[in-house]
């Protein structure tokens, strides 16, 4: 048993370095939106391919992939009219931008400062 143990550890970086050598590293992640008034909604959105249940999966990975993987410098919309109504939403990603955990959580005022923040990351 030992030894089976012990060669499942030999093996274990040789597997993980053909596998790292092979693809990028994964991009998965789980969107969530959350409003008091109708709930939460979520998405997956995986990228290289862009791929997952998110409308606009293309345009959401490029903004991540321009912010760097870093969900505190998404580009954003360009600027738009948004009213002060206080209807606060919470925009959560987790799970990992190639290879690098990813936690976010963020609250914003409405969805219209969170969309002119975040661009289309969080419209799905």
């Amino acid at each position: 048993m030992a030894s089976l143990f012990a060669s499942g550890l030999l093996a274990a970086p040789l597997i993980a370095t053909g596998t790292a050598s092979a693809a990028p590293p994964e991009t998965d992640l789980v969107l969530a939106v959350h409003e008091a008034e109708t709930g939460v909604e979520t998405t997956r959105l995986t990228c290289d391919p862009a791929a997952g249940e998110h409308r606009l999966a293309q345009a959401a990975c490029g903004e991540i992939e321009a912010a760097g993987g870093d969900f505190t410098q998404l580009p954003g919309t360009d600027p738009q009219v948004c009213t002060f109504d206080y209807r606060p939403v919470t925009a959560i990603a987790f799970g990992s931008w190639r290879g690098e955990p990813v936690r976010y959580v963020q609250e914003f005022p409405n969805r219209c400062v969170m969309e002119q923040e975040t661009g289309t990351v969080f419209s799905f």
